[in-house]
């Protein structure tokens, strides 16, 4: 960790006399500050126009609509599952704008169990123990590199992002958690001056160094436990009352899970959000947004949540 933090120490001092020279050459800032893409979507999730910039997003997952206080967060797309906690997680760190449409940009992960809740009323003892022992607490973890590019295909906008991300959390190192390598695509069709039609699809690929696990004394195998493969599609309809607020619905076109020794993946059930977003700048975004299952549709099992960017 320590490592880490000093690597993205020298990384600022860089880009800060980078910044520097670059306001200097009049023509390369103008390069830099040019729009890519009109989407404001599309372009919150690009960072901001400057040389070099701060870069986060964070994601509150929040309790059911029937419970909207409760610590635990029911699992949607499990009916069977025990619910989750409520937690918090996001990336944030800097990013670099190589040229008008590349950027590259070194994040650390953060993530927090119940932020906001002191206490919890539940009989699951395993959420009880959870929240005991990592409750309102914040860790920094899971460093990511990613470079990403921002461009055109006739009327199609569209970004696309080469991730990896390095497993440096305790509870996944555990399992033999290695790294992920992450590629995604977001594309957007301008219908008119307020609608849009966009899409995302996402491919993981994880890696682990470990294929066993000592339990109660037993050598015993987890490769049947460690995804290696996950691939999810969805559409949206977006629809910007002005471009500083906007709705959407996504619904899920297909979700797979593909896991280690597994001959064939497994199918994952759709999830659709309702979400309205509101823009305060270009560059800074909040969206609050509930989470269901079409088929299950009620309120124990609609789950409610929060995404924000900040690029400065």
């Amino acid at each position: 960790m320590g490592i880490l933090i000093l690597v993205i120490l020298i990384m600022s001092s860089t880009f800060a006399n980078t910044a520097i020279k670059s306001q200097e050459n009049v023509k390369a800032t103008k390069i830099t500050q040019e729009e890519v893409i009109d989407n404001p979507t599309l372009k919150t999730m690009s960072g901001s126009l400057n040389r070099i910039s701060f870069y986060s997003r964070f994601t509150y997952r929040g309790s059911s609509l029937k419970d909207p206080i409760s610590a635990e967060r029911p699992n949607l797309r499990e009916i069977s599952a025990t619910p989750s906690l409520v937690n918090m997680s996001g990336v944030f760190g800097l990013k670099y704008r190589l040229s008008k449409q590349d950027n590259i940009s070194l994040q650390m992960g953060v993530y927090s169990t119940t932020p906001f809740h002191s206490s919890i009323d539940t009989e699951n003892d395993s959420n009880k123990n959870d929240f005991e022992k990592n409750g309102q607490k914040t860790t920094s973890d899971d460093p990511l590199v990613s470079y990403f590019r921002t461009y055109t295909i006739g009327e199609l906008q569209n970004i696309s992002f080469f991730q990896y991300q390095h497993i440096t959390r305790d509870i996944y190192k555990e399992y033999g958690g290695k790294g992920i390598f992450r590629f995604s695509q977001a594309s957007a069709y301008r219908v008119n001056k307020a609608f849009y039609v966009a899409a995302t699809l996402t491919y993981e690929n994880y890696t682990y160094d470990k294929d066993f696990i000592n339990y109660f004394g037993k050598r015993v195998s987890i490769r049947s436990k460690q995804r290696e493969h996950t691939y999810r599609g969805n559409l949206s309809a977006e629809y910007y009352f002005d471009r500083t607020l906007s709705f959407r619905f996504i619904t899920d076109v297909f979700s797979f899970v593909r896991y280690r020794d597994a001959n064939s993946s497994e199918t994952v059930s759709s999830q659709q959000t309702i979400g309205m977003t509101y823009f305060f700048s270009r560059d800074i975004s909040i969206a609050p947004n509930v989470q269901f299952i079409m088929s299950d549709l009620r309120s124990d099992r609609t789950t409610t949540g929060l995404n924000i960017n900040v690029n400065i």
